[in-house]
């Protein structure tokens, strides 16, 4: 994936952070994904954010190499594109 791809949360959906985990609520699926702590960190920074700064982001967090971070930010990306909870915008 493209680090200069940004990324947005979908319209409908709406979240709240629970002890160390996220859940997110699709309006129009009517469903709820829950995210373990690191996936949390990703959803509350990735608004907006691209795809490289979510990598380095994560980097600085968890002390991660930048190559594991960026499988696990692609694997994010497109879990929850592919569930329609997140938009990718421009260069993939």
């Amino acid at each position: 994936m493209n680090p200069q791809a940004r990324l947005r949360r979908a319209a409908d959906t709406a979240w709240r952070r629970v002890d160390d985990e996220v859940a997110i609520i699709s309006m129009e699926a009517n469903r709820i994904r829950l995210l373990n702590r690191v996936g949390s960190y990703l959803w509350e920074h990735c608004d907006g954010a691209t795809v490289g700064e979510l990598t380095a982001a994560l980097c600085a967090r968890y002390e991660v190499d930048e190559a594991t971070a960026g499988r696990d930010v692609e694997a994010f990306v497109g879990d929850l594109e592919q569930r329609g909870l997140l938009a990718v915008e421009g260069p993939r």
